[in-house]
């Protein structure tokens, strides 16, 4: 594992990470990296629902534009030239 050192914590996070590592019963580092580690999924889980939403919006235009396929009626096609 790697080690890393901060530097000109605000008073008042030092402060609230303190408390929350006493009440949880943990080290401070230990605290900062459960607080780490719980930012670093809420942003994955954020950009996942960002792209999803990205997703759904390009085939709404996609549908209202004529001439462009579904990606169902695309894999159906597929099939049948398989068969």
């Amino acid at each position: 594992m790697k080690t890393m050192t901060l530097r000109n914590v605000p008073d008042a996070l030092h402060a609230r990470l303190k408390e929350s590592a006493r009440r949880n019963r943990r080290t401070l580092s230990q605290q900062v990296i459960v607080e780490l580690r719980r930012v670093d999924l809420e942003a994955r889980v954020r950009k996942k629902a960002d792209a999803e939403r990205l997703i759904r919006e390009v085939e709404e235009v996609r549908a209202r534009i004529p001439g462009f396929l579904t990606a169902e009626e695309i894999d159906a096609a597929k099939r049948v030239g398989r068969a």
